[in-house]
């Protein structure tokens, strides 16, 4: 049986251009010799459209479209992903079997996750039933939706434990082909990557998937087909990886993080699950989707990027620039009294090499202002920690300004752009920037990334990196002779410390052991003797990482919406 894969990217909370997406790809599926076209889960709707789905227009408009594509299905089914209203004023998540212009039969999702990012509790009722198999194409289908298919303890790395196996339950009624539509956020492993180091590193979304659909098709013996939606929304990054996989392992699938029809076949042998060459090529591949998307729904077209002469905010630039273009990039350098010369001729050489805008504006102005505000009422004050953080947010004074500055958009022929981020996860966990200065910004887009990812990311950049700038100690150089090393501890340490604790989750009583699995001699001394001052800082600037911009996630654990500590707890 030939299958078609509708691999869509949905706009939330907008059901008459997810309809429009579908019935395109449903037209394309049937010139395609398709016996069978699946969206994802919640096509419709999009997953996932949170507290949009609580109000009443849009549930009507969701309604009024999953009955206009029933309506247009033909003797090759559409099987598409949408929801209706459940007695308790929740709604069931669905999939709709459509055919010669009706619905033939619904699926309910049976299991809901709450944990991490997921909270469908909040909108969804778990339907408490086995859906009926479907007779199609000499198979026997059993259909389930996203997390009924994570319920096996044997190959689910699923956090919570369920009272139920939706797909166990559908081999047992005698299915002969299991069909799951996802909408499943991609992430890597925690670091350091999964077999490089230490055995409780946590495997990306991608070992994980394999370990899992493999491990089903295997034990039940019988095929197994995988539609996933790919884009981003938000914080959500999602890359498709729709396949078929048989009970000898053998794999059948589309690109990666690309939308359109992915085609298996249920007589056809695949070949062996595909592996992405390094993380640096995944960074690259997700985080320019999901800075795409993030601008295209949000209605930007354009950003501005703070250049100062370090790795971070040349790989946001050189992401910024692949995606956009460079005519709707503009990088930005802040010099004050502080700045090197170095800095400066590094950040112009960065933006030279991509092509893009370039502005040099004086943030030692705006600071002298600042700081002689101050002076005024503290005559006698000397250079402080304050001086560092007024330099920090002039910089974001000149940044933001620019954002809404006629000549600007002049510059990059828009009004709709916005600024960039460029903090890292290192940094941001330990509190190492400046509320309301380098803080700012629409979105992070390395914000999930230790600043061994940051490197990683650059290296896949290649040319676009200025190479001096690779090799360069990192520094904000908000002072004299400053060092992030020197301010927080080695990245190397750093980032094994990070690694271990907040992404993969590990006991604090038992992490100066665990960090022996990733560090040895000097830096494993080093490592034990600032381990209590890093976990210190984590805990305590929690309050800072509230007010910063939403990150794209890539890893298991990232700050924001999957992450929610008190503010009040020890």
């Amino acid at each position: 049986m030939r299958i078609a894969l509708l691999q869509l990217n949905q706009q939330l909370g907008d059901p008459a251009a997810n309809g429009a997406a579908i019935e395109a790809a449903y037209a394309n599926a049937l010139a395609g010799g398709a016996e069978l076209a699946v969206t994802p889960e919640l096509a419709v709707v999009g997953y996932v459209a949170e507290d949009r789905m609580w109000e009443t227009g849009l549930r009507n408009r969701v309604a009024v479209e999953s009955a206009r594509l029933a309506k247009l299905s033909g003797l090759v089914p559409l099987v598409f992903g949408t929801f209706s209203p459940s007695p308790s004023g929740r709604l069931f998540n669905e999939l709709w079997w459509c055919q010669d212009g009706s619905v033939r039969q619904v699926i309910r999702k049976r299991l809901l996750p709450s944990y991490d990012v997921f909270e469908e509790h909040r909108w969804f009722e778990p339907s408490p039933e086995t859906p009926k198999l479907i007779e199609h194409g000499g198979h026997r289908m059993g259909l389930s939706i996203c997390e009924d298919l994570w319920a096996d303890r044997e190959f689910s790395a699923m956090p919570v434990r369920y009272a139920c196996d939706p797909i166990a339950d559908l081999a047992k009624a005698g299915a002969t082909l299991l069909l799951n539509a996802s909408a499943s956020p991609t992430m890597l492993g925690s670091w350091p990557p999964a077999g490089q180091a230490a055995p409780w590193t946590i495997p990306s979304k991608e070992q994980q998937r394999k370990k899992l659909i493999q491990g089903l098709a295997k034990k039940h013996g019988m095929p197994l087909i995988y539609a996933d939606r790919v884009g981003a929304d938000s914080w959500h990054l999602f890359d498709g990886g729709s396949c078929l996989v048989r009970p000898d392992g053998s794999w059948q699938g589309g690109q990666r993080f690309t939308e359109g029809i992915v085609w298996v076949d249920t007589e056809a042998i695949g070949s062996s699950w595909p592996v992405y060459p390094n993380e640096g090529a995944w960074l690259r591949d997700a985080l320019g989707m999901g800075l795409r998307d993030n601008l295209s729904k949000q209605g930007l077209e354009a950003v501005v990027i703070g250049l100062s002469g370090g790795i971070d905010s040349s790989v946001v630039a050189a992401l910024a620039t692949e995606i956009l273009g460079p005519h709707r990039v503009l990088g930005v350098a802040l010099p004050t009294a502080y700045s090197s010369g170095e800095s400066l001729e590094l950040a112009k050489d960065q933006a030279q090499r991509l092509g893009i805008k370039w502005l040099c504006l004086d943030a030692g102005a705006p600071f002298a202002g600042a700081a002689s505000a101050l002076k005024t009422v503290f005559p006698d004050r000397a250079f402080s920690v304050t001086d560092e953080n007024l330099q920090s947010r002039a910089r974001a004074l000149l940044l933001m300004a620019l954002t809404s500055e006629p000549a600007v958009h002049q510059l990059l022929g828009t009004e709709r752009m916005a600024a960039l981020n460029t903090g890292n996860k290192s940094e941001a966990a330990t509190g190492y920037f400046t509320l309301y200065g380098d803080g700012i910004g629409a979105f992070s887009i390395l914000g999930d990334c230790l600043k061994a990812r940051v490197y990683a990311l650059a290296q896949e950049l290649g040319e676009a990196v200025t190479p001096g700038i690779l090799s360069r100690v990192p520094t904000a150089e908000l002072r004299p002779g400053q060092t992030d090393e020197a301010s927080l501890a080695p990245y190397a340490i750093l980032d094994a410390i990070l690694g271990a604790a907040l992404e993969a989750q590990r006991p604090e009583e038992g992490l100066a052991e665990d960090l022996a699995c990733l560090l040895e001699g000097a830096d494993l001394e080093s490592a034990r003797k600032v381990l209590p001052r890093i976990l210190g800082l984590l805990r305590r600037t929690e309050f800072k990482r509230r007010q910063l911009p939403f990150n794209l996630k890539v890893s298991p654990k990232a700050f924001g919406q999957g992450r929610r500590m008190p503010l009040t707890a020890p």
